[in-house]
């Protein structure tokens, strides 16, 4: 009786050992189909324009190259960082000074997607001081503190985009002075 409870026990784990020897063996990738594709290059030109009422004020052009995949874009591939550092004073007992970033920054991620369309996700920061005009010339508009005035624009943006098409659906109104600011975008797939 021994002998068959023991041939009973063998039988039991044998058997599990039978069902996963007949499995197959996952395909092996070679190392040319684990590498992923190439990004293609595409060429993203960004316009912001400055209008007063229909006369444009300025016009500042930024662009740059950023690599389109079909696979992980969690992240941005593309970040531009242009500006200047302006100090601030503090008002404290130790009457300190810290400076402020003003300038242009994008951060860009494109990802390829059927029929030569290309989804483009974009976060435009932009900041600037505040011109006045006077009879002086133009001067920076102060705040009762003395500190200059900092105008803001900030949007995140997703556009699906084919080659060399022009995106234009960016429009915000300056509330201290009433100018608009336009901005374009343009992708061109490069070869």
């Amino acid at each position: 009786m021994k002998k068959f409870c023991y041939l009973l026990l063998l039988a039991g784990f044998c058997l599990p050992l039978q069902q996963s020897r007949g499995q197959e063996k996952p395909q092996e990738r070679t190392k040319s189909e684990e590498r992923a594709k190439p990004g293609i290059p595409v060429k993203v030109q960004i316009i912001f324009s400055e209008y007063e009422g229909d006369k444009k004020i300025s016009s500042m052009p930024y662009s740059f190259v950023s690599l389109a995949d079909d696979k992980s874009w969690a992240t941005y591939n593309t970040s531009l960082r242009t500006g200047v550092r302006i100090p601030v004073e503090i008002e404290s007992k130790d009457q300190k000074t810290t400076y402020l970033d003003v300038g242009m920054n994008i951060d860009c991620g494109i990802k390829t997607e059927d029929e030569g369309r290309y989804f483009v996700r974009l976060v435009l920061d932009r900041s600037s001081l505040y011109p006045n005009k006077s009879a002086e010339g133009e001067r920076l508009v102060a705040n009762p503190g003395g500190q200059p005035l900092i105008r803001q624009f900030r949007i995140s943006e997703n556009l699906m985009l084919k080659d060399g098409q022009t995106s234009e659906n960016l429009l915000s109104t300056d509330p201290h002075n009433g100018h608009t600011l336009r901005v374009s975008i343009t992708i061109n797939v490069q070869k």
